[in-house]
């Protein structure tokens, strides 16, 4: 039901984009990146993998507005991309990033449910406008945490808000910058 692209890599660290597989069409969950600019390469080497990124998909969802979860947003013009509206209002947010035409954003104010069985859930921390997605399967809840850590370590802390929200959850975790998922433990 989910299933993990590697996006882009930054500083030699990968950046896993994901995929649900729901009954009315694929739902990507981040974008990775298609491109880059001489700041970026200077300051954190990325390394874009467009060719990586499923594009026959019914919606987007953006964890947050960072140039390595969506750096890929303009390959899909006129498809549905679901945000938290502060985070595109976050002054720090790169408008080249995110404005290009065709752009159909849904702003969502808080937790909301996108489809059956996906939902959006307000994970402030690495962001304020930063969002988890919560997924029902069959197995149990899954949960797509974008940026809310770097690692589990760092998830257990329970530190920010968005943190504990995840660890209250209780549920199967990925992270964007962690090949496999897991049950995250709160270890202050």
């Amino acid at each position: 039901m989910i299933a993990t692209h590697l996006g882009a890599e930054v500083k030699g660290f990968p950046v896993f984009v994901y995929t649900i597989a729901h009954p009315r069409g694929l739902v990507l969950v981040d974008t990775g990146m298609i491109d880059s600019t001489p700041e970026l390469d200077e300051e954190w080497d990325p390394v874009p993998h467009p060719e990586n990124i499923p594009r026959d998909v019914v919606c987007v969802i953006n964890t947050h507005a960072h140039f390595d979860h969506c750096g890929g947003n303009r390959l899909f013009p006129g498809v549905p991309i679901h945000v938290q509206a502060k985070e595109l209002a976050n002054p720090n947010t790169i408008r080249a990033w995110v404005d290009f035409p065709g752009a159909t954003y849904v702003e969502h104010d808080g937790e909301a449910e996108v489809l059956p069985g996906i939902r959006l859930l307000p994970t402030p921390g690495h962001t304020d406008g930063h969002q988890a997605v919560v997924v029902d399967t069959p197995d149990g809840v899954r949960v797509l945490a974008g940026d809310v850590a770097y690692s589990f370590r760092e998830l257990g802390h329970g530190d920010t808000e968005g943190r504990r929200r995840v660890l209250e959850l209780g549920a199967l975790t990925w992270l964007s910058h962690v090949e496999r998922p897991k049950v995250p433990e709160y270890r202050p």
